[in-house]
């Protein structure tokens, strides 16, 4: 039991971690400034993380459930729409890119932080997994697939817009 305990409890700080990295990756897009264009992928790459190690554990194969696949596919594909449409201004010489209006990466991100702390929160206070995980995972599922498809879409439509000097030599 100590050792299940000890497991439930790193898989749920790596993901709250995780979280906290794509919250902190996506506050450069709203701020509006200049960022290297290989960040626009961290939000995405981070949440997506967050979310396969709270529906993979403790039971790996909850991986191959479709239906957690299907929410996944379709926020993909919300956020692929978003990306490949929002404003941007891309410096391909230092490899720069400033969004015009990049709060929804944040306020995306900041959701999968909020969902993998309460997880968190609940599995320590009761140490056992939460009874309404499955909600939660539907959750993270649609936010960090959102995430994910945007930021690749945002990262692929950035490297095929036309130069715009961001930065001053």
């Amino acid at each position: 039991m100590g050792r299940m305990l000890f497991n439930l409890y790193t898989i749920d700080a790596v993901m709250v971690f995780a979280a906290f990295c794509g919250a902190v990756s996506a506050m450069g897009e709203a701020r509006r400034q200049p960022i290297r264009r290989s960040l626009l992928l961290l939000p995405g790459a981070f949440a997506l993380l967050a979310t396969i190690l709270m529906v993979a554990f403790p039971t790996v194969s909850d991986l191959l459930n479709s239906g957690f696949w299907t929410v996944l596919l379709v926020s993909v594909l919300v956020g692929v729409v978003r990306g490949a449409f929002i404003g941007m201004a891309s410096d391909h010489y230092w490899k720069l890119v400033r969004l015009d209006h990049g709060i929804d990466a944040l306020l995306a991100a900041l959701v999968v932080l909020l969902i993998t702390v309460v997880q968190f929160a609940i599995e320590a206070s009761t140490g056992a997994e939460n009874r309404a995980e499955t909600t939660f995972e539907f959750a993270i599922a649609l936010v960090a697939g959102y995430l994910i498809g945007r930021s690749v879409a945002a990262w692929f439509r950035a490297r095929a817009l036309h130069h715009h000097d961001l930065k001053e030599v």
